[in-house]
């Protein structure tokens, strides 16, 4: 289904301005109505410090079972840095079991985001770009890994929104993640070289929302449906 058939596409006549924004408009709903895609499983932004912990252990699981790391390099069985304290938790609950979360960084003035740290560049506009990133599903999720992975990206993409951004990008993303994201119907951009993170090549990358318009209504479902 296209953009222009679903009424929200581009009009003769409009401004850039106001064909972007008509562009914005579509990817937010797109995002709400994948909010039930993974029912009963429910998605929702971490609220107390257990909870952010759990987020931090998800991702230290998740990196001891994939191989990147090794119990002693994470004290405590938590993966975290010094953006996690100021930093915006997505997570998905099966009950009350944490299976799946993300974490946006905000732009601060006089601060770099992970993404400008990790590899000496800067992202632009300026103080305009959310850092998405530590995108992990717990493995026994795995048969929903794609479908789980773009929700929290859809509610990634809300939770900037309400916050007034509409510009993200990412750090230490695989060649095979930059490939999921672009058939997921992302337009993804690559900032710089790859640097090797825990024994593979990653990027950072940049999405570009508008952009994506034509292949995101061709790839996400319609209403009440389900990827």
């Amino acid at each position: 289904m296209s953009a222009v058939g679903i009424g929200l596409g581009p009009a003769p006549g409009k401004s850039a301005e106001d064909r972007e924004e008509d562009a914005l408009a579509l990817v937010d709903a797109l995002a709400a109505r994948a909010q039930t895609w993974v029912a009963p499983i429910r998605i929702g932004v971490a609220g107390s410090p257990r909870e952010r912990e759990g987020a931090y252990r998800l991702r230290y699981q998740a990196a001891i079972d994939r191989g990147w790391r090794q119990p002693e390099d994470l004290p405590g069985g938590l993966e975290r840095d010094d953006y996690d304290e100021h930093a915006v938790h997505i997570l998905a609950w099966d009950g009350e079991e944490i299976v799946a979360g993300a974490r946006l960084v905000l732009p601060k003035p006089g601060l770099r985001l992970p993404t400008e740290e990790a590899f000496g560049i800067q992202v632009e506009p300026r103080g305009r770009v959310v850092d998405c990133g530590r995108y992990v599903v717990a493995r026994r999720y795995t048969n929903l890994q794609h479908r789980l992975l773009a929700v929290l990206l859809a509610r990634s993409w809300l939770e900037m929104r309400a916050r007034g951004f509409s510009s993200a990008c990412g750090a230490f993303v695989s060649a095979a993640m930059i490939r999921v994201y672009r058939r997921m119907g992302l337009q993804v951009r690559i900032l710089a070289r790859p640097r090797s993170v825990w024994a593979e090549e990653r990027y950072p990358i940049q999405f570009d929302a508008p952009t994506s318009v034509p292949a995101l209504t061709d790839r996400w479902p319609g209403e009440g449906s389900s990827p």
